[in-house]
């Protein structure tokens, strides 16, 4: 740990290793201590009190074994954590071979990040709490060191002066009495403390600032302190001259005559009040810290299943494209099979990268025209598919008029109906599913509300359950995930995003094997003179051709399509072909500058990571020369960072991928 930061080395003799590492752990608050061989890490060793090693296996000269041995030879990271990492030789053996080495753990590249930084997040946790437990065991023992001294000082100082000068310059209380407690001497400490004098003091016990529970433990151990004449210490809570009730450690010792008898005892009053409170704090903090980490796991695993599940259908159904005995039926159910597990497995990704933002505070909503009818026609066209499918009903009314334009985050406010109308149809098995739709405005209120009541019959919950129904990671049954699916996430974001966006999501009533009731809650404004919807039946007559008005239209638009990925290129060329539009390529950055300056394009779709020249450094340099036409990026990362460091090289447009025809034809238009 230097200056405050957590110091993690990363060891890998290939550059582009060391950036993978660092691209995942690089906006982690991790100081990140890269080496590009065992001998450089060794060097690297003495000068760092590193929280976490990652070492690639396969390096010339020394190799991860090799080199991880001679770190466990260094006193100080015997108990570092070594994580491995390698891309060959799975095989027991060479695993064992690691752990012999002083490895703690695997990971088989291509590494998954969130796994990465998980492990990561959980041995530097652990780093942490180490380093807290040492500074309580030093301050511990300095505490009793200065006992210690203050005791062989008193044995020194007896008989001159009684010890007087010395009791008053120490910062503790310090008292004597005679064998039955009553105080004959206290301190100037003791005067602070209490608010009383020594006169004041005398004639009073010295138990008689403590707490009623803690004395009822203190006379059983001076009681039993006194039949064999010895000593006792013993922490209890004496009350401050204002009130307060704080913790102090209490050393007392007889004293004896020349027959051994006690004859009075002499004590101390040590405050330990604020230790206490970190010793509390630490226990709770570390039960908190396991709970989370066996959630993570829990989660972790839950996640596995979640994203293999879609990954098995989409590679299991793509391997039965090639069978060339498929009927073209065949083929177009498979095709859809594809696409419905990759926008799920999407959607799995985009709940997490959620969850990320809001710890991280960097959750954004926007306030725009938001068409309610087409929201809630979406949610019903693609819910209905479901409840149909489960032999379910599902309805969907206004409760009222509601307006047909708000100003709200419309994908914001989509994304949570899925989720709550989602749950609710995957956790009825048969009966009914209702969404109704309020609009509240009154003069007590600052702003209208938009009011969804999402009612089911479904499995419903226990009080218990629902109690932790909106923590992230948790289920409200872990046997719920087994049976049904989910990441556990849904919830919680959900409360989240609805809070963001000047509301709240609740759990309203839940009776078990009755059903729920979940309530939304938005703050939105209204544009003037909004049209007020009553009647929710143009909700089932949707426009369906809508979607497809810009196929087809953009003949004649030419467009110098960026991409280095040969699968990319082939994909977004049959999209913008197929509407229309004349595709020029370019593979990198570099090749773009020189076709964008030679052709007449109307538009330049952007990749960002491209090898020779990337897209940031291409835009920068296409804008300097005066290229005119909209430069739209295309990027993987779907962080606002990305986003806005797009912007900031030049380009007047972002799309993320995965990029779905329709949307990229509406950019393009």
């Amino acid at each position: 740990m230097t200056g405050g930061r957590i110091d993690i080395l990363l060891v890998d003799d290939r550059e582009d290793g060391l950036i993978a590492l660092d691209a995942v752990l690089g906006g982690q608050g991790y100081n990140l201590i890269k080496a590009m061989s065992g001998k450089e890490a060794l060097g690297l060793i003495a000068l760092y009190d590193f929280a976490v090693i990652l070492l690639d296996v396969q390096m010339p000269g020394l190799d991860g074994f090799e080199t991880a041995a001679l770190i466990r030879q260094q006193p100080h990271c015997r108990h570092v954590p070594i994580l491995f990492i390698t891309a060959i030789n799975k095989d027991e053996s060479y695993i064992h071979r690691g752990y012999e080495a002083g490895a703690v753990d695997y990971l088989f590249k291509p590494f998954d990040p969130m796994v990465l930084k998980a492990k990561v997040s959980v041995f530097v946790d652990l780093h942490l709490k180490n380093l807290q437990i040492l500074e309580q065991t030093k301050l511990i023992q300095e505490i009793q060191q200065k006992e210690a001294a203050f005791e062989r000082t008193r044995l020194e100082l007896e008989g001159l002066r009684r010890y007087e000068n010395l009791a008053n310059a120490i910062p503790h209380m310090i008292w004597r009495t005679d064998i039955n407690g009553w105080l004959t001497y206290s301190n100037q400490g003791w005067s602070e403390y209490t608010g009383q004098s020594n006169e004041e003091s005398a004639g009073t016990k010295w138990h008689a600032l403590l707490d009623p529970i803690d004395l009822r433990l203190l006379l059983k151990i001076w009681l039993e302190s006194i039949s064999k004449n010895q000593g006792f210490e013993f922490e209890g809570r004496f009350r401050r001259y204002d009130g307060e009730m704080r913790w102090h450690w209490v050393k007392a010792a007889p004293e004896l005559n020349s027959a051994n008898e006690i004859t009075g005892w002499i004590g101390t009053c040590t405050d330990i009040h604020e230790r206490k409170i970190a010793q509390g704090n630490l226990v709770d903090a570390r039960e908190m810290a396991e709970s989370a980490n066996r959630a993570k796991t829990y989660f972790l695993a839950n996640m596995s299943h979640e994203i293999r599940t879609p990954l098995n259908a989409i590679l299991g159904f793509s391997e039965l494209l090639l069978d060339q005995t498929m009927t073209l039926d065949e083929k177009v159910e498979s095709v859809a099979t594809i696409r419905r597990n990759g926008h799920q497995l999407l959607r799995i990704i985009d709940e997490v990268l959620d969850i990320s933002k809001i710890e991280a505070g960097r959750l954004e909503v926007e306030k725009t025209e938001t068409d309610l009818l087409a929201i809630f026609h979406d949610i019903y066209s693609s819910m209905n598919l479901k409840a149909v499918g489960k032999g379910i009903g599902l309805s969907m009314a206004a409760r009222g008029p509601i307006p047909r334009v708000i100003f709200s985050d419309g994908v914001r406010l989509k994304q949570i109906l899925l989720n709550l109308v989602g749950n609710a149809l995957k956790f009825t098995e048969e009966g009914h599913v209702s969404v109704d739709i309020f609009w509240e405005e009154n003069s007590l209120q600052r702003r209208p509300k938009l009011r969804v009541e999402i009612r089911d019959s479904g499995i419903g919950l226990r009080h218990d359950q629902s109690q932790k129904l909106f923590n992230a990671f948790v289920q409200a049954d872990p046997s719920t995930s087994r049976r049904f699916g989910g990441t556990g996430l849904g919830l919680a974001l959900s409360r989240q995003l609805a809070k963001a966006m000047g509301g709240d999501v609740w759990l309203e009533q839940s009776t078990p094997g009755e059903g729920s009731l979940f309530i939304l809650e938005i703050e939105a404004g209204v544009p003037d003179a909004v049209q007020m919807i009553e009647d929710f039946n143009e909700l089932m007559d949707p426009d369906e051709n809508a979607s497809m008005s810009l196929f087809g239209a953009l003949k004649g638009v030419r467009v110098l399509l960026v991409e280095d990925a040969e699968d990319n290129q082939a994909l977004l060329t049959k999209f913008l072909q197929g509407a229309g539009v004349q595709v020029d390529l370019a593979v990198n950055g570099l090749e773009a500058t020189t076709k964008a300056a030679d052709g007449h394009y109307d538009l330049v779709l952007m990749d960002i990571q491209m090898p020779l020249m990337d897209g940031y450094q291409a835009t920068r340099i296409l804008k300097k020369k005066g290229f005119k036409a909209p430069i739209l990026a295309l990027t993987a990362h779907a962080l606002s960072e990305e986003k806005a460091r797009c912007e900031s090289a030049g380009c007047d447009g972002h799309l993320t991928k995965p990029i779905d025809r329709k949307t990229l034809l509406e950019n393009v238009a």
